[in-house]
C-alpha cells in the first residue's frame, strides 16, 4: 500500500539527546551533563511565572513585542534587529530553513554543538567538519573550505562541547574575508562565563551576521526555553515570516521579563561558578585516570579519561550524570563535566577519587 514518503535527507537524521536526568534504583541524582545553572530560579521569576497562569486562557502576543523591548533595552540592540525563539535551537533551524536547501554546503567544526549539523540536514543541504587543532576551532581551516556551495557557517563561542575559544579579532578577520553571500552565525550560549566581548557590537556593520544567546544557562531558565538572535533587520524580519505565531508562551514571557531585572544576581552567581570551575579544573588534574583537562570559557570542563564508557558508566553507579562527549565525531575518550556548585564538586571528585582503584 502506497503511503506519504518524507523527504530522503531525512532518513538518516537523527534526534537530539539531550543530558540523561536520572539513573535506574538510584533517587537523588548529581546531574553535571546538561550545563544548567545550578542555583535554582529566584523567588521572584518563580512568582512572575506563576502569576501569568492567571491569564494562561489568552494567547501571548505572537511579536513579544514587550519582550523584545525589553531586551533591546537591556542589550542596547535596536528591536527590529532582535527575534525570540523556543530555546535558540529553534531559532539555529530557522535560519538553515530560511537560506540552505538541498544543493547547499554548511560549514561546522569538528566538534560542534550537535544542533548545528540536524538543523543543516534537516533543510536538505550537507554538513561540512573544519579540522579543529587541541578542540580549537580554526577559522582558516573555514576559510580553505569555502566555495561556491556554502551558505552559512555555524560557530559556537565558547564552543559546546569542548569549552574553547574563538578571539575577537579572529572571528572579525574570518567574516572579514568571507564573501558576502555567506551568513555567519556566531553562537554564543555560553558567553556570560567568558571574558571576551561578544559579537553582538558589530551587527550593525556586518549585514551577513547573526548573533544567538540565551537564557537557558547563565541566566537560569533552560526549563522556560527562550532564545535570541540578533541580525539586520532584513534577516529578521524574514525569519518573522514563518516563525510559528505563538513560540513563547505567557508564562515564559513573565518570567524572562523578571529575571532581566535580576542581572546583579545573576552575575554573582556566574563568579561563583567561575570560581568552582578554577578548582575543579585543578583537582581534576590530580585524577589518576584522567589524561588531560582542556582549558574552558564556558561552565563545563571537558576531560579526556582512560575509558569514557568505564568512567561514565562509574559515575553513574553513584549517582553523578556527566555527558560522554565520546559520542562526538572527534572526542574519543571524553567527558563534559558540568561545573555544579561546591558539595556537587566535592562530591563528584570525591568519587573520582574512590575509582581509581576500579
Amino acid at each position: 500500500m502506497d503511503k506519504p514518503i518524507p523527504n530522503n535527507f531525512l532518513n538518516d537524521l537523527k534526534p537530539y539527546k539531550g543530558g540523561a536526568s536520572s539513573v535506574n534504583g538510584i533517587e537523588k541524582i548529581f546531574k553535571l551533563s546538561s550545563n544548567e545553572n545550578p542555583f535554582g530560579p529566584s523567588d521572584s521569576v518563580v512568582n512572575a511565572y506563576n502569576d501569568a497562569l492567571k491569564d494562561i486562557t489568552i494567547y501571548p502576543d505572537p511579536t513579544n513585542k514587550l519582550l523584545v523591548s525589553k531586551l533591546s533595552e537591556f542589550y542596547s540592540i535596536s528591536p527590529n534587529n532582535i527575534i525570540c525563539g523556543c530555546g535558540s535551537d529553534e531559532i539555529l533551524h530557522l535560519l538553515a530553513r530560511a537560506y540552505l536547501s538541498g544543493n547547499d554546503e554548511a560549514i561546522v567544526s569538528e566538534n560542534s554543538f550537535a544542533v548545528y549539523p540536524l538543523a543543516i540536514k534537516a533543510s536538505g543541504a550537507r554538513i561540512v567538519r573544519a579540522k579543529e587543532l587541541n578542540f580549537q576551532t580554526q577559522t582558516e581551516a573555514i576559510l580553505g573550505l569555502v566555495n561556491n556551495s556554502t551558505k552559512m557557517i555555524f560557530i559556537a563561542n565558547p564552543n559546546n562541547p569542548t569549552g574553547t575559544m574563538v578571539s575577537y579579532e579572529d572571528l572579525k578577520d574570518l567574516h572579514k574575508k568571507l564573501p558576502s553571500n555567506i551568513l555567519l552565525i556566531i553562537d554564543e550560549a555560553y558567553i556570560e562565563f567568558s571574558n571576551h566581548e561578544s559579537f553582538t557590537k558589530l551587527l550593525e556593520y556586518y549585514p551577513n551576521l547573526a548573533v544567538c544567546q540565551t537564557f537557558s544557562k547563565a541566566q537560569g531558565m533552560a526549563g522556560a526555553r527562550l532564545g535570541m538572535a540578533f541580525a539586520n533587520s532584513d534577516l529578521i524580519n524574514y525569519l518573522n515570516k514563518f516563525k510559528a505565531p505563538y513560540n513563547l508562551n505567557s508564562l515564559t514571557i513573565n518570567a524572562a521579563l523578571n529575571r532581566i531585572n535580576e542581572q546583579v544576581l545573576v552575575k554573582n552567581q556566574v563568579k561563583i561558578i567561575l570560581r568552582e570551575r578554577k578548582k575543579l579544573e585543578i583537582s581534576l588534574r590530580k585524577i589518576k585516570f584522567v589524561e588531560s583537562v582542556f582549558p574552558s570559557d564556558a561552565n563545563f570542563i571537558l576531560i579526556r579519561v582512560d575509558n569514557s564508557l568505564k568512567r561514565y558508566k562509574q559515575l553513574l553507579d553513584y549517582g553523578i550524570v556527566v555527558r560522554n562527549s565520546s559520542k562526538n565525531i572527534f572526542c574519543e575518550n571524553t567527558l563534559r563535566i558540568t561545573v555544579g556548585l561546591k558539595d556537587e564538586n566535592e562530591k563528584l571528585l570525591f568519587v573520582m577519587r574512590k575509582m581509581e582503584n576500579l
